[in-house]
């Protein structure tokens, strides 16, 4: 779990942190419980006709893809936290077109990559044929210690996957272009956005977690390519291997999970 240092809050604002992290993990688990419930008995009710035409649909898979779809209100309720931020605080420069954080390590949970790469799968072949070659020279050059190097989904300074883009890059901003354009050890944030955010992503993963789920941060890149190409280890269903609780569902070949 990321929070904000410590020389950021006070003790009193820290205990508020931690308190806020408590909310959303109790409230994110009641919701994830009750996804997953109402797939299974969506399945169910429709299970019937599905096995008359020899289509039954898998309740566990329906309750895999209610826990991946879940995700988004996490996504959405940080979209909120930002807005709200641009509206009472100080004004982000970030703007489209601006990518210096788009060459930095970023990093996303399980269900997000997950989301990620089933969003992908639903792009024309050429785009999606493209997008793997990315992944696949962006794993290939970090292997060899190449850094600072673009993320295989931005083209033309822009996000590709900016509707599914995961938790990290919605909690990023700086206060200052010309400190991100400098890559200076410290950029300008916004505290208030940053203390909300970290509650939000905390607290999600602590619900999945206690699920028990995995969400642990991968780098973006090579975990998408896993879950799109097999190279996972073992190959198998990744959506179905992270839903039993494999650590390893989105580590590829030859790596540690």
């Amino acid at each position: 779990m990321t929070s904000p240092p410590d020389s950021a809050l006070t003790e009193a604002e820290r205990a508020a942190f931690l308190q806020s992290i408590a909310r959303v993990r109790s409230a994110a688990g009641r919701a994830l419980r009750a996804a997953q419930t109402n797939a299974v008995q969506g399945t169910a009710a429709h299970g019937t006709g599905a096995i008359a035409t020899g289509q039954a649909p898998d309740a566990t898979e329906s309750a895999a893809q209610a826990a991946v779809d879940f995700i988004a209100q996490l996504h959405q309720d940080l979209d909120t936290v930002a807005e709200q931020a641009r509206t009472n605080g100080p004004q982000p420069a970030c703007q489209a077109g601006c990518a210096h954080c788009c060459h930095l390590r970023v990093e996303a949970t399980d269900p997000e990559v997950l989301h990620i790469a089933q969003h992908l799968q639903t792009l024309p072949s050429a785009d999606q044929a493209t997008t793997l070659r990315r992944l696949q020279q962006h794993v290939a050059a970090a292997s060899v210690g190449t850094t600072r190097q673009p993320c295989s989904f931005l083209v033309h300074d822009r996000c590709t996957i900016y509707s599914v883009r995961p938790a990290a890059c919605r909690k990023a901003h700086s206060l200052s272009a010309a400190h991100c354009a400098e890559q200076s050890p410290t950029i300008p944030q916004n505290l208030r956005l940053l203390v909300d955010a970290e509650a939000l992503m905390a607290g999600t993963a602590l619900a999945y977690r206690d699920q028990p789920l995995p969400a642990s941060a991968h780098e973006l890149n090579a975990a998408v390519l896993a879950a799109l190409d097999g190279t996972a280890s073992p190959p198998a269903g990744a959506l179905l291997r992270w839903y039993r609780g494999d650590e390893g569902a989105l580590a590829l070949r030859g790596t540690p999970p």
